[in-house]
Order: C-alpha cells, then sequence, then structure tokens
C-alpha cells in the first residue's frame, strides 16, 4: 500500500443538501440533520463527481481507502455505501450521543487507525469540503496532501 485516500461523505461524494440546514451561526443543526436521516431521505441523496475519484481509489490495491464523515450512520447509510459508491476498507462516523465537531470526530477516528504499524509513513490524501475541518487537520497532520471540494455542505 502506497496511499491512504480519505474522503469526506456529504458535499463531498454524496449531495445530500436535501436533508441538511444551518442554525443562524452558521453551524449544522445537527438535530435536523439526525431527524431528516430516514431510509426514505437517503434513498434520494445523489453522487457528486468526486464519487468517480473515490471509485478509482476502491479499484487501486496500492490504496486504502476510508470514508470518515459526522453523519450517524444507520444500516440504510451503510446500504446506500454498499449499493451506489463501494464500501470503504474503514468508515468512521458519529456514534448515537457523540457531538463533537467535525474534525475532531475524524481526528480521533483516524488517529486510532493511522497509528497502526501498516499505516505508518505512508502518504495521506484527505478529501473535505470543510475549510474549518482542513486548517484543524494541518495543524495536526502538516504533510498531508488535502483537496478542498467547494460545497453548500461544507461549514
Amino acid at each position: 500500500m502506497k496511499m491512504i485516500e480519505i474522503f469526506d461523505c456529504d458535499g463531498v461524494l454524496v449531495d445530500s443538501s436535501h436533508r441538511y440546514r444551518n442554525l443562524p451561526n452558521g453551524s449544522i443543526d445537527l438535530e435536523y440533520w439526525i431527524e431528516n436521516n430516514t431510509p426514505e431521505k437517503v434513498a434520494h441523496d445523489s453522487l457528486l463527481a468526486t464519487a468517480a475519484d473515490y471509485q478509482k481509489s476502491l479499484q487501486d490495491s496500492q490504496r486504502f481507502t476510508i470514508i470518515a464523515t459526522a453523519r450517524q450512520c444507520a444500516a440504510h447509510d451503510f446500504e446506500f455505501f454498499r449499493s451506489r459508491l463501494g464500501m470503504p476498507q474503514h468508515i468512521i462516523y458519529r456514534k448515537k450521543g457523540d457531538s463533537r465537531t467535525d474534525w475532531k470526530l475524524k481526528v480521533a477516528g483516524l488517529n486510532r487507525i493511522l497509528n497502526l504499524r501498516q499505516f505508518k509513513n505512508r502518504a495521506v490524501r484527505l478529501w473535505e469540503d470543510n475549510p474549518v475541518t482542513i486548517e484543524n487537520f494541518r495543524r495536526i497532520f502538516p504533510h498531508w496532501e488535502y483537496c478542498y471540494i467547494e460545497s453548500n455542505q461544507g461549514r
């Protein structure tokens, strides 16, 4: 394995904006998001252009592909990944009751994996639509490659 590819989901791989809204302070309305995470509404999510890069990564035996999302994933989310995107080698997602910010959630999940011997000293690329997440990741992981994806969901 030569590279680790980490993809955010919403706004990077998947357009789920029909289930998304912000609070007056600009942050995501997490309660609204969780309330609208139903099988019927997830079925209306669509793939974005970056999904093609993700799927190429999945096909490359030299890459370890991760989805790192702030979503609280249910069975229907995993089914969407399986049937529409393809399953990555690993998924980091929000557990019920976890209210950490996007970047803190992802850093914690990634640290558990990237500290394993087989992942030491590998090139890492993060695909992300949240500028705050990228800013914080750059502070912690300055040698990674970052692909900022413009999105109406990355706040």
